[in-house]
């Protein structure tokens, strides 16, 4: 049941799903982090379909090698067993150790692009810290209508319940609402990006609630409520220990809750993490700052989440389709820029 140029592989005690794609060795390596019970074959399709109207064509383009990640969820063919105490950590550890294995195997920089989509946006700073410990990083990790490690954005996922096998249930959750954001970006692009059928079939599947933005864990055959732990898993308060941050919305009411909240919600991490890693740290320095380059520094900083945030047309799913996946490749590039740009602005005024 596997798809052309997928494996399966083990790394932190778990099985995953893995595709990579190689490309130019001066181009960083790009790697897709999927969301909520949602293989992330969604950045790549499936045989037969058109390439072109998913990302990882248009990554290769550019240059760029791709890795693709998706940790074991209720799949049929893919994963044959639950593991529904998986949790933020276990993931993150596994997608570092898969990283830095390719990266290893295939003499790319030691510094990736992330692109955490959905619920992923919750990896980006346990990825970081886990990268680090295999001497590898994250230049870049781009939240895709992701959930952040604020506490409580996405109340919804709170009346999930556990399946037979343990795992979070998305039929009769969200999995409507994904059929919806499909069926929109279907339409937008004039045919068929993506089946929903096959979709749902092939891509889709329950998974460990541990990883939901809902705090819940798995114990004792019920989800219960861990906000503490959660908090610590996810880095809430852990500034510093995030890599640099972008964002990548929509304006589509049918995600309203992304396109409302995701510009202040990870503005927050985007400004407190540049503050923590390039001010902060330097508190002689800040002190000795002129007038003049203090209201520089002011003008900076106020204006970095802004610069580094952008809207895109479509939904949820804003990458299907071959102008949305264009598009996204295109944006990455102009927020990869722009973050060097705001690093450097503040860096210089801070000397």
């Amino acid at each position: 049941m596997l798809y052309p140029g997928e494996e399966l592989t083990q790394a932190a005690g778990y099985p995953a799903l893995v595709r990579f794609e190689p490309g130019r060795p001066d181009h960083p390596l790009v790697v897709f982090v999927t969301g909520g019970g949602v293989l992330g074959r969604i950045a790549y399709g499936p045989p037969g379909g058109r390439a072109t109207d998913f990302l990882c064509h248009w990554l290769h383009e550019d240059g760029f090698p791709s890795l693709v990640l998706s940790y074991p969820i209720d799949s049929r063919g893919v994963f044959d067993t639950a593991f529904p105490l998986f949790s933020v950590t276990d993931w993150a550890e596994q997608s570092a150790e898969i990283i830095a294995r390719h990266m290893d195997r295939n003499g790319l920089p030691a510094n990736a692009i992330v692109l955490g989509w959905s619920m992923a946006g919750r990896i980006a700073e346990p990825l970081h810290v886990a990268l680090r410990g295999r001497g590898k990083g994250i230049e870049l990790f781009i939240a895709m209508a992701a959930a952040s490690a604020l506490p409580h954005t996405l109340p919804g996922l709170d009346h999930m319940k556990p399946a037979a096998n343990g795992l979070a249930a998305i039929r009769g959750a969200y999995l409507d609402w994904l059929l919806r954001c499909l069926a929109d970006q279907n339409a937008a692009a004039g045919h068929a990006v993506l089946d929903a059928d096959l979709f749902a079939r092939e891509m889709t599947g329950d998974f460990p609630v541990g990883l939901a933005a809902s705090a819940m864990r798995y114990r004792d055959g019920a989800f219960v409520p861990d906000p503490a732990g959660d908090a610590r898993e996810v880095g809430t308060a852990q500034y510093r220990a995030f890599p640099p941050l972008a964002l990548m919305t929509h304006a589509s009411a049918i995600d309203a809750r992304h396109a409302l909240t995701d510009r202040s919600t990870w503005g927050v991490y985007i400004t407190l993490r540049l503050c923590e890693g390039l001010v902060f740290s330097q508190a002689d320095k800040l002190a000795a700052l002129p007038d003049e380059k203090w209201a520089l520094l002011v003008e900076q900083v106020g204006h970095a989440a802004q610069r580094l945030s952008t809207t895109l047309p479509g939904n949820h799913m804003f990458f299907l389709g071959e102008e949305g996946a264009r598009r996204t490749v295109q944006t990455l590039k102009q927020l990869r820029r722009t973050a060097s740009d705001v690093a450097g602005e503040i860096s210089v005024l801070m000397d």
